[in-house]
């Protein structure tokens, strides 16, 4: 495909059927996702939308809290773990242990930050809503403008190999003649004379970010055309810090396009859609009121239609009737279904989770709702650790300071997801020491007293040991205890002299006291 120009290669990867049903998806929740360009009036696409609102609301609740939980606030999302190699060679400077780990939690810091800058948080709440309804959404960090950008499945097109690994993006986006440079301008006039003659006319910018391997190296080659026309010089980026990224809710291998959660649980959302549509229509139905005259009854009619409140009119009461439409019983029993099929789907988006509404939510709080996201979604909230939060935790480290570079590539620096599922195995050990600490307060003092043949060390090994404490992470080593030792008796000898050279002074005192001055 490399001679194929980027417009013909878009054309040829877009599936039709992947998109139609993405349009379905988005009718039932948020129809602006998948909004159709094809009928445009006064500069805005026509949306189509549902007779129900609780697609939209689960969509936009579950969106909020999952990117809550993956990039939260008032802590950084990776953490970055220095090799041993790393470590020693700056021990060998003189860079302390504690500078180092402080060092790296500045740059941790510093570059989750940036999540937050131009908007970029809004869009990745909008690329968790594309992930939940669509499936799949493109992902692209601007960094020399410090932000983030969202693209549905109508801007790009994807290919995969059968494992699921991405070889080629071709990302689609409209322009302004009069926004390119005048010599691109003229180039497209040569094209098509009558098309671009115009400078508010629309023209297509496509992306294409290509797979490459060398020498067992994989990389990414980011070429673009306008219209046909190629501009600028190919870009290359190694794998992992490609600022394009395509990332899919729910995967099968070998399939090109992921599938969301709307689409599990489709059946429930058409049920939804039917029903409301049938009690807004039948409730119409019921409050329509018609008014029935007798035949022969000589009542005119206009008069009556006509009639102000409180005016009299001619005519017999008994020849008119009043007709209403329609059993309440029946948009009951509808109005039930749909509350039953709203409380299935409210399970499966969290939308009656406990979730407090608070700027400083606590870790055990945010571990909770992970857990409940993880076991509510089925597994997938973790695979978007690998697929979401760690590509953009390579580039924004990169972002932040690009000497970082030859760490990242070299493997001395190592990434790790702090926040979300990856992080509660972390948390768990923590758990543990708190657990240990609080046993061995309550139980050392009590064996101690009960019985003197007690090893308050041994005892504390059994409570690490129930725990399932690592033993080899907190305690320090022999030759740091020895070490330890020696200055500690090296202390103690120093204390024992200078007393013995007190006493000595006081002796001395005493004995000059006794004999009087000389």
């Amino acid at each position: 495909m490399s001679n194929i120009t980027h417009k013909a290669l878009f054309d040829k990867l877009q599936d039709t059927y992947v998109i139609d049903k993405a349009r379905q998806y988005a009718h039932w929740t948020l129809p602006a996702l998948m909004a159709d360009f094809t009928e445009v009036r006064n500069g805005r696409a026509v949306l189509e939308r549902d007779y129900q609102e609780m697609g939209a609301l689960l969509t936009n609740h579950l969106a909020s809290k999952l990117t809550r939980l993956l990039f939260p606030a008032n802590s950084p999302f990776f953490r970055i773990d220095p090799s041993r190699e790393l470590k020693a060679q700056g021990a060998e400077r003189g860079l302390k242990p504690e500078d180092m780990a402080s060092a790296m939690a500045r740059f941790e810091k510093d570059a989750c930050k940036r999540v937050f800058l131009n908007a970029s948080y809004a869009q990745l709440i909008l690329a968790l809503k594309h992930l939940i309804v669509t499936g799949n959404v493109l992902l692209y960090r601007d960094s020399p403008n410090k932000r983030t950008v969202s693209y549905g499945l109508q801007n790009f097109v994807v290919r995969r190999d059968g494992k699921g690994v991405t070889l080629d993006i071709v990302l689609k986006e409209c322009t302004f003649v009069e926004a390119l440079d005048e010599d691109l301008q003229k180039q497209l006039r040569l094209v098509d004379k009558g098309k671009y003659s115009r400078p508010e006319q629309t023209v297509e910018v496509y992306t294409r970010i290509q797979r490459k391997v060398k020498n067992k190296n994989a990389y990414c080659e980011v070429t673009q055309q306008v219209d046909t026309i190629p501009v600028g010089e190919p870009s290359t980026y190694p794998e992992y810090l490609c600022p394009w990224r395509v990332v899919a809710w729910s995967l099968i291998p070998g399939e090109h396009y992921g599938r969301g959660l709307v689409e599990d649980y489709a059946g429930g959302f058409a049920k939804l859609s039917d029903l409301s549509e049938a009690a807004t229509l039948y409730g119409i139905e019921i409050m329509r009121v018609v008014h029935l005259v007798g035949a022969g009854s000589g009542t005119d009619i206009d008069d009556i239609a006509s009639a102000e409140c409180g005016e009299y009119v001619r005519g017999d009461p008994n020849s008119v009737a009043a007709h209403e439409s329609g059993d309440y019983g029946k948009l009951k029993q509808v109005s039930d279904d749909i509350e039953q099929v709203t409380q299935r789907l409210s399970k499966a988006f969290m939308y009656q989770a406990n979730t407090r509404d608070a700027e400083r939510v606590t870790a055990y709080e945010l571990q909770q709702d992970a857990l409940e996201a993880e076991h509510a979604l089925g597994g997938v909230y973790s695979s978007l650790a690998e697929s979401m939060q760690m590509p953009l935790a390579y580039v924004l480290l990169v972002e932040l300071k690009e000497s970082l570079l030859e760490g990242l590539v070299s493997g001395e620096l190592r990434l790790d997801i702090s926040a979300g599922i990856p992080a509660l195995g972390r948390s768990t050990d923590v758990q543990n020491l708190v657990g240990a600490a609080q046993e061995a307060a309550a139980i050392v003092p009590v064996f101690k007293q009960i019985d003197n043949r007690v090893d308050e060390h041994k005892l504390i090994d059994v409570i690490f040991a129930g725990r399932s404490v690592d033993t080899e992470l907190i305690f320090k080593s022999k030759e740091q205890q020895q070490s330890e030792a020696a200055a500690d008796a090296q202390i103690a000898q120093g204390q024992q002299q200078m007393q013995m050279a007190a006493a000595a002074t006081d002796q001395v005192d005493a004995l000059q006291s006794i004999q009087g001055p000389q």
